[in-house]
This record gives structure tokens, C-alpha cells and sequence, in this order.
């Protein structure tokens, strides 16, 4: 379950929206609301204060105030950079705050992060230690304030596994609120005969079976599928004819953690998939 979250806030409407998905999330009890600001001149304290930055706060104090009984605290923070990149500063407040799970819309207000996955938040993902939620930008149906806010969350979580350590499947188990049903997949994306395509997936099959009870011994109803193809495009093919609520993927697989991360199957499945996406951290490991 997570209790403190981070939301870097720039104050477009993906942003916003991410903030109003909070409300969908049990057991969040403290969420911190960062902007970053780039200056030439920070603000020291007692001394001199950056209108940039003032600005900023007054526009994050009154964007807090405007939110409806949110259900959980929520504090806000400003940070100053001269130079370099505001991933470093989410990493960095992420640690400071001991924060489990950023939470970040896709895209932001640049016209370079109005690419299908925004530059803070691709570099987000790669560099960053906490698990991070990432929800795409809000359809015409979110105009509709008679509706909650991302409803069913949790109502058909699609977890995708290939089968390394650690198992995402037991860190989902353990991480996420009791969903209402699961679906386990797991894609075959090689195979140099039809013959070993085959046995792959009939072990995968066995492996799905085995990992299932992780949700079906707390009586969470859990399906379990196979495809073979491309993982990214079976990723999020499924999700769309299942009607997955979040997809759950790790940062972390066969080669460890991601060493770019273009070109890797989270990223692409951040990009293409219409629902949020969930990537657990793989947890540190303790030094020998």
C-alpha cells in the first residue's frame, strides 16, 4: 500500500488529472505537490526570495485550496534549479520525503513533452527509485465532474511477467490494493523453431498457473493468458481487448535494471498503452 506520494506539477491538465486519480488509490495519507522552477538566480534563504518561485508557490497554495475534501494531507514544495534536469530534483525530493510511489501524467506543458511520453517523465523512469504511476492525459469523458476520477483503478489489473527476478507478480501482491480481478500475461518474443516456441509456452503456462496464487489465495479472481509476438504490442493489444484498468510492469528483467531507456519494453508500453501504467522499482540490493 502506499501512504506518501509524489506528484511533480507543472500545472497542465495531465498533472491536475494525476493529482484527481490520487483519489482512486486507498491508503494514500500524505502527497507532496512539486514544481521545479529553472532561475538563474535562486532564492536564498532570509536574504533573497525569486519571484519565479514565489509565483510558483502562490499558484501551487491555490490550486490546493481549490481541491474537493481530497481525503488525504497534501503539502507542497518548490524547487530552484539553475541548470541540468528537474528528474534530478523529483529524485532527489522523492528521497528526502521517503516517498514510495511518484505519480505523473505522460506528457507536460513542453512542446517536447508533448511527445507520448514526456522527457521528465521517460527520465523519471529511468533514473528514478520509487515505483511510478503514470496516467495518460484525460479523454472528453473527464469534463464530466459527475464521474470520479480514473474510476476502477483497480477494478482489472493486468500484470506482465517474464518470469525473472524479482517476481513482479509477488511485489504486485504485496504493493497494490486488493484489486477486483487480475490477469497474468506473459509474452513469448523468441524462439528459433516452432518446436521451442511451443515448449516456451507451455512452461509459461505452468509458471502463470503457480504465480497465480499469490492473488487467488486471497480470493481475488486471477486469469492467466499467453501470447507470442512482440512483448510491447501484445502488452498493450491485450490490455485494450481485455479492458485492463492498469497495466503493472517492473523496471527490471533478464538483464537487470534498464541500461536505456529507449528501445526498452516498458517504455514502449508507457507510450502506447490508453490506461495508466504502474512500474515497480526492483528493490536495492543489499551491498556484499
Amino acid at each position: 500500500m502506499y501512504e506518501k506520494v509524489l506528484v511533480p506539477f507543472d500545472f497542465s491538465p495531465d498533472s491536475k488529472h494525476a493529482v484527481e486519480c490520487l483519489k482512486s488509490i486507498p491508503g494514500i495519507r500524505d502527497v507532496v505537490l512539486l514544481n521545479v522552477v529553472y532561475t538563474k538566480h535562486p532564492s536564498v534563504s532570509g536574504e533573497f526570495e525569486n519571484p519565479d518561485a514565489d509565483y510558483a508557490r502562490l499558484r501551487l497554495e491555490e490550486y490546493v485550496r481549490s481541491l474537493e475534501k481530497p481525503g488525504f494531507t497534501v503539502r507542497t514544495r518548490v524547487g530552484e534549479i539553475t541548470g541540468g534536469n528537474i528528474s534530478d530534483v523529483v529524485n532527489r525530493v522523492a528521497a528526502e520525503e521517503d516517498i514510495s510511489l511518484t505519480v505523473m501524467g505522460r506528457r507536460g506543458q513542453g512542446v517536447i513533452e508533448s511527445l507520448l511520453l514526456g522527457s521528465v517523465a521517460s527520465d523519471v523512469l529511468r533514473y528514478g527509485t520509487t515505483d511510478l504511476l503514470l496516467i495518460g492525459r484525460p479523454g472528453k469523458e473527464a469534463a464530466d465532474k459527475t464521474k470520479p476520477p480514473c474510476p476502477g483503478l483497480f477494478s482489472h489489473v493486468l500484470i506482465c511477467t517474464d518470469f525473472s527476478d524479482p517476481d513482479v507478480v509477488a511485489l504486485a501482491g504485496g504493493r497494490l490494493p486488493r484489486p477486483r480481478r487480475v490477469s497474468l500475461l506473459h509474452v513469448v518474443s523468441h524462439g528459433e523453431s516452432e518446436d521451442e516456441v511451443r515448449k516456451l509456452t507451455e512452461s509459461a503456462w505452468t509458471k502463470l498457473e503457480k504465480c497465480a496464487g499469490a492473488f487467488s489465495s486471497r480470493h481475488v479472481p486471477v486469469a492467466t493468458a499467453v501470447r507470442v509476438g512482440s512483448t510491447a504490442e501484445e502488452i498493450v493489444a491485450f490490455a485494450g481487448k481485455e479492458c485492463a484498468t492498469l497495466i503493472v510492469m517492473k523496471s527490471a528483467g533478464k538483464r537487470g535494471f534498464i541500461p536505456s531507456f529507449l528501445g526498452t519494453t516498458t517504455a514502449h508500453v508507457a507510450r502506447a498503452a490508453r490506461v495508466p501504467v504502474l512500474v515497480l522499482k526492483q528493490p536495492a540490493v543489499a551491498p556484499q
